[in-house]
């Protein structure tokens, strides 16, 4: 029996916390209810669609302009996609049958079997030679470059 009545008070220990966390909760909702009704006045539904109006037709505007700055002057008005497109299989195909073929300069040299002659290649250069106008005193950095002067340089 002792159980039961605490068990009963803890009931309604319970329900008086949960009244008194709804009384809390509806005096917040009030006052936001109070609040937005104060937001409200200011903002009016015909005011944004307005706004999103002038938006709608401010893109359209921009998107005009671009397309307007991204016109080709050179290219005609009267061009059939089909030619081109025939035109491109006849490129990618002359492309394709050059590709098979090895380019001469590519091509391993043709000894002549009855040549004992070396061939001729041009040496390769022993030394830096000074250009024209140039003092052969002036030294050359690591690249073969002539250097920049001390005088020239800024500290």
């Amino acid at each position: 029996m002792l159980y039961n009545q605490t068990f009963n008070l803890d009931q309604v220990a319970f329900s008086a916390e949960g009244l008194k966390d709804a009384q809390q909760t509806m005096s917040a909702l009030k006052s936001a209810n109070k609040e937005l009704k104060g937001m409200m006045k200011t903002v009016k539904i015909q005011d944004i669609d307005n706004l999103q109006d002038e938006m709608m037709d401010l893109m359209d505007v921009s998107n005009e302009i671009q397309e307007t700055l991204g016109r080709s002057y050179n290219v005609p008005d009267d061009i059939d996609e089909e030619d081109l497109m025939g035109e491109l299989e006849a490129l990618e195909a002359d492309m394709g049958n050059e590709a098979d073929e090895v380019p001469s300069y590519l091509q391993p040299e043709k000894e002549e079997p009855d040549s004992g002659a070396e061939l001729n290649l041009p040496s390769a250069p022993a030394g830096h030679a000074a250009p024209a106008g140039r003092a052969s005193a002036q030294a050359d950095d690591e690249f073969g470059l002539p250097t920049v002067p001390q005088a020239s340089l800024r500290s």
